[in-house]
């Protein structure tokens, strides 16, 4: 594809761009694909001291998308040295804000009407950058590279075992079963940036945004990619960020959330917790005497924790039909509808 970014060099307080002089990136077949319009792609891509992973990423996705915007994030490697040799957009943060941060300066910058987001250790094959548009096209507004089935394996398995877990939580919450929430291969039309943008500074914010589209309605589709083994040094700490996107998620689940499925959903909950308490009260009772003082807990614990999850899930499928009713509502409501 034709590639025509301007000489360009500024700075304002962190933020420096530099792009590369005009060049002509020809497609697959050799041929100059036609000039990049309002309709085409940018790809964003964050990186943080990737210097041995950004030059693949970029060779790799140059013949589907018509604009790259890397976004250096403070690197304190070569990472900047190499993206200069590429026909793309190079931002550069001064100093490391988080790659939440490099995302939105990224988005800002983008001058297409979709946006794909991926990692800059070339892990994500660019080749399914068709098909993500394609289903844009068909009316998806968030398009998840989904790696189940298809190299999940090149996961380490501390990180499988997140990925699924909190993957369940945005099927559940969300009401949209998801099968890759954590994914960092993404594509959705630039428009609905701000729709999706979430409160969150560091690796939680992919899932935070997956829950937050469900929880407003957005049509959300997967398609499965192939994973590769990551290039360099991962930045992912499991425990700590795996708090992170715990509370992040509690948060995004309650705030979007509406009053009247909280009004069923907290005294669920609260059951549940009360039932979890009891149990441990059975448990110290059988553990420390060997014998249960009250013998009718067990059953309290049963039937309080089954009582408040029944309660609570009514509370998700309310919240999730009167979102669902509302943003239609909304849609039908538009002109030409």
């Amino acid at each position: 594809m034709l590639l025509q970014p301007t000489l360009t060099i500024s700075q304002v307080g962190w933020l420096s761009i530099e792009t590369e002089p005009n060049t002509t990136k020809t497609g697959p077949t050799g041929s100059a694909a036609p000039s990049p319009s309002r309709d085409g792609v940018s790809l964003v891509v964050p990186a943080y001291n990737e210097e041995q992973g950004v030059g693949p990423t970029i060779e790799d996705f140059l013949p589907y998308v018509d604009e790259i915007v890397v976004v250096d994030d403070g690197s304190r490697d070569r990472t900047a040295e190499i993206v200069k040799k590429y026909p793309v957009k190079l931002l550069r943060h001064q100093k490391n804000l988080g790659k939440v941060a490099a995302i939105r300066t990224g988005v800002k910058a983008a001058t297409h009407s979709f946006v794909v987001l991926t990692d800059a250790d070339h892990t994500y094959p660019g080749c399914y950058v068709p098909e993500m548009v394609k289903a844009l096209g068909a009316g998806a507004d968030l398009v998840l590279g989904s790696r189940v089935g298809k190299g999940f394996s090149n996961v380490p398995w501390l990180n499988r075992i997140g990925n699924v877990l909190f993957s369940f939580l945005v099927t559940y919450f969300g009401g949209v079963e998801v099968s890759d929430a954590q994914t960092g291969y993404r594509a959705f039309p630039r428009k609905l940036f701000k729709e999706f943008d979430v409160s969150a500074s560091g690796l939680e914010f992919e899932t935070m945004m997956t829950l937050q589209a469900a929880k407003r309605g957005y049509h959300i589709v997967e398609i499965p990619v192939e994973y590769r083994p990551r290039v360099g040094r991962s930045k992912l700490r499991p425990l700590r960020d795996g708090l992170k996107m715990f509370l992040g998620l509690a948060r995004v689940a309650y705030k979007e959330t509406s009053l009247l499925a909280k009004t069923v959903i907290i005294p669920g909950f609260l059951l549940v917790v009360v039932g979890f308490l009891v149990g441990l009260v059975s448990l110290w009772e059988k553990l420390s005497r060997g014998v249960l003082i009250h013998e009718y807990y067990p059953l309290v614990t049963v039937l309080t924790i089954l009582v408040g999850l029944q309660l609570s899930s009514l509370g998700l499928i309310l919240d999730c039909l009167s979102r669902r009713l509302s943003r239609l509502e909304a849609v039908t409501k538009k002109p030409g509808a």
